[in-house]
C-alpha cells in the first residue's frame, strides 16, 4: 500500500525539524561562548586549592584541565535536591572529578544522559539526608548521580586514603557507559576484557584473604572492584603499581595516564 503525508503533515514535519535545528544552532553558539570564555576565579581557586590532582600540571594542562571543566559544567546539570542551587566549589569539584578519569583520553566527552544531584549530608536508600546515613554516593544505570557534599569534599582534602566519592562515581558512570556495571568500563579495549575480568577475580580473592592494598567494600562485586581500585590508581598510586602490578598496567592502559609517575 501506498502512502505518502498531507501537506499539513509534511509542513508539521518540516517546521519539527526547523525548530530542532534552531535548537541545536542555538546551543552550539552558547557552548562555543562558554568555552571561549575563561573560567571564573572563584572555579579556578577551587582548582588551584582543593585539587591536588590539577596542582601537579604543567601549566599547558591545567589550560586543557580548565577548558574540560568548563566543557562538563556546561554540558552537564548539578542542582541541589529539587532542583536546589549549590556553590561553584561543588560544581567544580564534582566537574574535577569527572575529568580526572578521562584526561588521559584526549577528546572523551561524558554523554548527557542524566542529572547530578549533590545531598549535603550523607543519605539512605530512600533519600532521607541525616548524618546517621551511609550512602555518600550513588549511580543509577539511567538516573541521576548522587553525592554527600561532605563526602566529596572530604574526598579531595584527604588525597592519600583512596576513598574519593566523585572518582568512585565517575568510575561507574564509565562502567554503565559500556552496559551494565559489570566492571568493565568503557575505556578498556575490547581485546583486554577477558584478562581484565580474570584480574579482577584475582583481585577481589586477594581484598578477601586480606592481602590487598583495596578497600575491603571492593569486594562486594565486579562493578564495586574496578571503582575502588580507580580511587587508588589515582590516590595511592605507587602502593598500587607495588603491590598490584598487573591491575596498575591494566588501569594505565584504560586511563592513558600513569600516576605512579607524577611527582
Amino acid at each position: 500500500m501506498h502512502s505518502s503525508l498531507g501537506p499539513y503533515a509534511l509542513a508539521i514535519v518540516v517546521i519539527g525539524l526547523l525548530v530542532a535545528a534552531i535548537a541545536w544552532a542555538r546551543r552550539r553558539h552558547a557552548q562555543r561562548d562558554a568555552m571561549d570564555a575563561p573560567l571564573s576565579p572563584s572555579a579556578k581557586k577551587t582548582l588551584a586549592e582543593e585539587v591536588a590532582y590539577y596542582q601537579r600540571l604543567s601549566p599547558e594542562e591545567k589550560v586543557r584541565f580548565e577548558r574540560e571543566v568548563k566543557r562538563f559544567l556546561f554540558d552537564q546539570l548539578i542542582t541541589g535536591p529539587r532542583g536546589r542551587e549549590v556553590s561553584e566549589e561543588l560544581k567544580v569539584l564534582v566537574a574535577a572529578s569527572a575529568v580526572m578519569l578521562v584526561f588521559g583520553r584526549k577528546g572523551y566527552v561524558y554523554a548527557r544522559t542524566r542529572d547530578i544531584v549533590i545531598y549535603d549530608e550523607a543519605f539512605d536508600h530512600d533519600y532521607v539526608e541525616g548524618t546517621d546515613k551511609n550512602v555518600l554516593g550513588m549511580v543509577h544505570g539511567a538516573g541521576p548521580i548522587l553525592f554527600s557534599a561532605r563526602a566529596l569534599r572530604q574526598g579531595f582534602a584527604n588525597t592519600r586514603d583512596g576513598l574519593n566519592v566523585g572518582l568512585h562515581e565517575f568510575a561507574h558512570v564509565l562502567d554503565f557507559h559500556a552496559g551494565d556495571a559489570d566492571g568493565v568500563p568503557s575505556l578498556v579495549p575490547w581485546r583486554s576484557v577477558a584478562p581484565w575480568m580474570a584480574q579482577i577475580q584475582r583481585e577481589t580473592d586477594r581484598i578477601e584473604a586480606h592481602r590487598s592494598v583495596l578497600r575491603d567494600y571492593g569486594a562486594t562485586n565486579e562493578a564495586e572492584l574496578f571503582a575502588v581500585a580507580t580511587e587508588a590508581f589515582f590516590e595511592r598510586p605507587k602502593a598500587l603499581a607495588d603491590k598490584h602490578p598487573k591491575l596498575y598496567a591494566m588501569l594505565v592502559e584504560a586511563y592513558g595516564q600513569d600516576p605512579a609517575k607524577s611527582p
